[in-house]
């Protein structure tokens, strides 16, 4: 499906809205820049049904953006202080139903055997952070600010920064953004690799356009279990790192779009994949 055409959703009552901006990339926007994108139980529900959608009209490239000056606020922090809320000194509630659902989300996210892009257009704080951290790159606006602050209001950043951010810019980098809490400039946050490049923040969605279509001559199938086998490899070694690289070739070599990359390579012409074949 070529051209943009946003999902019939309201984009006025979702928190969230699924856009298709070229044949097999798609666009989440957080639609809630007004009150900074905060990670509610209603974002998660939409955010959740919208990357199964992704998902099941397999899509070769997923961006996920903000709106406003926000990409993702992180936590509702007023789940915490209101004593209305089932999580008001609910240690418990916290951990197993607010903290699990976003895991759950997020790891979809993270999990996806398409490409996915964070196109931070502003502020990418806790939460918001660790959205950014469980997608396969990272682009910014060069305005903008990124960081986990957890530790400067007392909570933990356990939606995916302790899991993932060591894996991101090494241990030591790690322990520094994490137990400090500071938000990083972008410049800041493109010296530590946490940011994979930098945009003026009205060229931002054009580039990250642009990125997300060089992935567009790559195999589907040769993407995803690359990714799967990286990801895989970052915590196991030697001969076990090795089987997963070879089960990862045995799973593309039993595709089609192996052979038609050989046969295009031998015929001297682009290779046509497409998703799904």
């Amino acid at each position: 499906m070529t051209g943009s055409r946003l999902d019939e959703r309201n984009a006025q009552e979702a928190p969230a809205v699924l856009e298709w901006i070229d044949e097999g990339i798609a666009r989440i926007t957080f639609t809630r820049g007004d009150s900074h994108n905060t990670v509610t139980f209603d974002f998660l529900d939409m955010v959740g049904r919208l990357l199964r959608e992704v998902s099941a009209r397999k899509a070769r490239v997923l961006i996920l953006t903000g709106s406003g000056r926000t990409f993702c606020g992180g936590a509702q922090i007023t789940y915490f202080t209101d004593p209305q809320s089932p999580l008001y000194r609910n240690a418990r509630a916290i951990r197993d139903d607010y903290v699990v659902a976003i895991l759950n989300v997020f790891s979809k996210v993270r999990d996806a055997s398409c490409v996915t892009i964070a196109s931070i257009n502003g502020f990418a704080l806790g939460g918001g952070c660790e959205l950014a951290l469980s997608c396969d790159f990272r682009l910014m606006a060069d305005h903008t600010r990124m960081g986990l602050t957890e530790t400067r209001i007392g909570a933990l950043a356990a939606a995916g920064g302790v899991q993932l951010l060591a894996r991101v810019v090494g241990r030591a980098k790690a322990l520094e953004i994490a137990l400090l809490g500071d938000q990083l400039s972008a410049k800041e946050a493109l010296a530590a690799g946490l940011a994979t490049s930098l945009h003026p923040a009205d060229q931002l969605a054009s580039a990250t356009e642009a990125f997300a279509r060089r992935f567009l001559v790559c195999s589907p199938i040769s993407i995803a279990e690359t990714k799967r086998a990286l990801y895989r490899c970052e915590t196991v070694g030697g001969q076990e790192a090795d089987q997963i690289a070879l089960d990862a070739v045995a799973s593309a070599a039993a595709g089609t779009e192996w052979w038609e990359g050989m046969a295009a390579f031998t015929e001297k012409r682009n290779p046509s994949f497409r998703a799904g074949d």
